[in-house]
C-alpha cells in the first residue's frame, strides 16, 4: 500500500494545448514532473488505481509515492545522518587572519590585525592530518574565510604547499576555495590563487551597482570599493577562462538596496560576466548582531526574487530555480569538520568567530587547534538533526526539508527561522521551470508523465 508523500510541492495550473497540468517536484529525491492535472488529482484523492502500472512505479521511485505506513520524517533524517557517517570530504576553513578592510554595516564580526602565526600554522597542519586519518576520507575541502582571507595571503602561501602535501601522502584529492571581499584580489593575486595555491572556486560579493554597494561596503576609512572589485573580477574571469575555476558573485539584500539588484546584474552582463560568473543573492540576516531587522520581509523578499531570476535569464546567467536534495546541512554536523581562526580557535559553525555578541571565551568554541576539541559545544549545532526530529524546529513539518537540510542550525538555536526564500515561491520556481525548459532553457529537466 502506498500514499503520497508529504514532501511534495506542485506549481499553479498551467495549460499545455488547453490540457490544464502541473509541475510536481518531490522533495525527497529532487525529481521533478510534469503531469495531468487529473493525474495530480488522483494523487491527492488517493485513487491510485486510476494510474497505469508504468507510471506508479515512477511515482514510486521518485517517492511522490511512499509506503502507507513510513514515518517519513525519520527516514529523511536517517539517510542525513547516514550520509554525514559516510561523507568523504573533510570541509576544513581557515581564517588565516582576523583583519578585514571594509566596514560593512551589517557584519558582526569585529576586526584586528591579527594574523596565523608559525606555530599555528603547524599546529593547523597537524589537525588537518589527524582529521584526515581518523576516516576514509577521498577528499579534502579548503576554504580560505575571513574577515578578508586576501590579508592574510602570506599564511596562505605557507600553508598550501604543506596541506596539499598532506592530501597527497594520503592520496585525497585537494581542492581549495576563498570567499572573499575581492579588493585585494588584483590580478597578480587571481592568477595566483588560481595557478599557485589551488583555488578552484573564489565568491565574491557586491550590494549592487557603485551608487549602493559603496555606501555599504566601503573601506574602514570611507573610502568606495566598487569599480576595483569590479576590475579585480573581470581580471580574474580572464585568468579562469580556461582554467576549472567557478566565480561566484553574491549580492546581499535588505530594504536599503534591493532595487538595485537589477541594475548589478545588468553591469555584470555589460561586462562580458553573465556568461562567467554564478549570480545569487542572499538576504542579510543576523550575525551576532541586529542586522536581520534591515531585512526585506521573507515574503516580499520571495516575490522580488522571482523577478530577478526572470532577469537573469534574460541576461544569460545560470538559473538556480530547483533545488538539489541536501543530506548534509553544513559544517555544523560533520563531526570531523572544522574552523579555525587566526587565534588558533576551532569552532564548527562560520558564523561565529570574531563575534563578540558570542562571548569570551566564545560559547561556540569547541576547542583550540593546538590542543585539541574539549568538552560539548560541538553538540550544541552538531545535533541540529536530533532536534529536527525532536519537533524543536518547524523544520519537521516542512516538505522543502530534504532539499533544504533546515538551512542554519545557528539561526534555529538563536530563535529564528532561516528558511531559504524557496519556501515561500517554490511553486511559482516550478512554473518558471516549465516556461524555461519550453524555451530550451539549460535549467534542471522536467520531465513529462502522460495517462497512458
Amino acid at each position: 500500500m502506498q500514499k503520497l508523500s508529504a514532501y511534495v510541492i506542485t506549481s499553479p495550473i498551467f495549460f499545455e494545448d488547453a490540457d490544464p497540468r502541473v509541475v510536481v517536484f518531490a522533495t525527497r529525491t529532487g525529481s521533478v514532473f510534469e503531469v495531468p492535472l487529473q493525474v495530480w488529482q488522483a494523487l491527492q484523492a488517493g485513487n491510485l488505481e486510476k494510474l497505469n502500472t508504468q507510471m506508479l512505479a515512477d511515482l514510486a521511485e521518485a517517492e511522490v509515492l511512499v509506503p502507507e505506513f513510513q514515518d517519513e520524517l525519520s527516514t529523511i533524517l536517517k539517510r542525513n545522518r547516514e550520509s554525514i557517517r559516510t561523507n568523504t570530504h573533510l570541509n576544513y576553513v581557515i581564517q588565516p587572519t582576523a583583519h578585514c578592510q571594509l566596514g560593512c554595516g551589517y557584519c558582526g564580526q569585529t576586526h584586528e590585525r591579527k594574523n596565523l602565526g608559525p606555530l599555528q600554522e603547524e599546529a593547523i597542519v597537524r589537525d588537518v592530518g589527524a582529521r584526515l586519518e581518523t576516516s576514509e576520507f577521498a577528499e579534502l575541502n579548503l576554504c580560505w574565510f575571513g574577515a578578508e582571507p586576501l590579508s592574510g595571503i602570506q599564511q596562505m602561501r605557507s600553508l598550501t604547499p604543506r596541506l596539499r602535501k598532506i592530501a597527497e601522502d594520503r592520496n585525497v584529492e585537494y581542492r581549495a576555495s576563498i570567499i572573499t571581499n575581492g579588493l585585494a584580489m588584483t590580478g597578480k593575486v587571481g592568477d595566483e590563487l588560481v595557478n599557485q595555491l589551488g583555488v578552484v572556486s573564489v565568491t565574491v560579493s557586491l550590494d549592487g551597482t557603485a551608487a549602493f554597494h559603496d555606501k555599504r561596503r566601503h573601506t574602514k576609512a570611507g573610502a568606495a570599493t566598487f569599480d576595483r572589485i569590479l576590475a579585480n573580477l573581470k581580471a580574474l574571469a580572464k585568468t579562469a577562462a580556461n582554467r576549472p575555476v567557478e566565480i561566484k558573485v553574491r549580492c546581499n539584500v535588505d530594504r536599503e538596496n534591493a532595487s538595485d539588484v537589477v541594475p548589478l546584474m545588468q553591469r555584470l552582463y555589460d561586462e562580458g560576466l553573465s556568461s562567467v560568473v554564478q549570480f545569487y543573492t542572499a538576504p542579510i540576516h543576523a550575525w551576532g548582531n541586529d542586522a536581520h531587522l534591515r531585512s526585506l520581509e521573507p515574503q516580499e523578499y520571495a516575490r522580488l526574487e522571482l523577478s530577478w531570476l526572470l532577469m537573469m535569464k534574460r541576461l544569460d546567467f545560470p538559473v538556480p530555480l530547483v533545488p538539489k536534495v541536501q543530506r548534509v546541512v553544513c559544517l555544523a554536523v560533520q563531526p570531523k569538520a572544522a574552523l579555525v581562526d587566526a587565534h588558533g580557535t576551532l569552532f564548527n559553525c562560520t558564523e561565529v568567530s570574531y563575534v563578540p555578541a558570542y562571548g569570551s571565551p566564545n560559547h561556540f568554541a569547541i576547542g583550540d587547534v593546538n590542543s585539541g576539541e574539549t568538552g560539548t559545544a560541538r553538540h550544541i549545532l552538531g545535533g541540529f538533526n536530533d532536534m529536527v526530529e525532536a519537533g524543536k524546529f518547524g523544520c519537521s513539518r516542512c516538505a522543502l526539508l530534504p532539499v533544504c537540510g533546515g538551512a542554519c542550525p545557528k539561526e534555529w538555536v538563536e530563535g529564528r527561522a532561516p528558511c531559504p526564500s524557496s519556501k515561500r515561491n517554490m511553486p511559482d520556481r516550478l512554473l518558471l521551470a516549465a516556461a524555461f525548459n519550453r524555451i530550451a532553457a539549460t535549467t534542471t529537466p522536467v520531465k513529462a508523465m502522460e495517462v497512458a
